[in-house]
């Protein structure tokens, strides 16, 4: 299933229970003018769990984007300093070699 599925129907049932909190407070009340404490349980579980539908998908939703842009960082500053080290690298070896060479040269270094 794909994600823009998933949060249609995730948005869907979200809106459904909040619709139908606001159908049974009116019927309720309409009906006895009061709303007793079945109604009004089901009201509040209705608009939690709605909520908690809107929350959890916008919280998911949130991280996963911070997730992305933290690999992404990671990944450029890891590719500046394998650009960096590589450079020093070579530079490093260039040295060595020329430090291999006056110690032939001198006498000290055996080929």
């Amino acid at each position: 299933m794909r994600q823009n599925t998933k949060d249609w129907i995730q948005h869907i049932s979200a809106a459904t229970l909040i619709a139908s909190a606001i159908a049974m407070a009116f019927v309720s009340f309409f009906l006895t003018l009061d709303i007793g404490a079945g109604p009004l349980t089901y009201i509040g579980e209705a608009l939690s769990a709605a909520l908690g539908l809107f929350g959890i998908s916008t919280y998911f939703m949130n991280r996963f984007d911070k997730f992305q842009r933290d690999v992404r960082e990671e990944l450029r500053r890891g590719r500046e300093f394998g650009m960096r080290n590589e450079e020093l690298g070579m530079r490093n070896e260039e040295e060595e070699d020329e430090d291999a060479t006056v110690l032939r040269h001198s006498g000290h270094l055996k080929e």
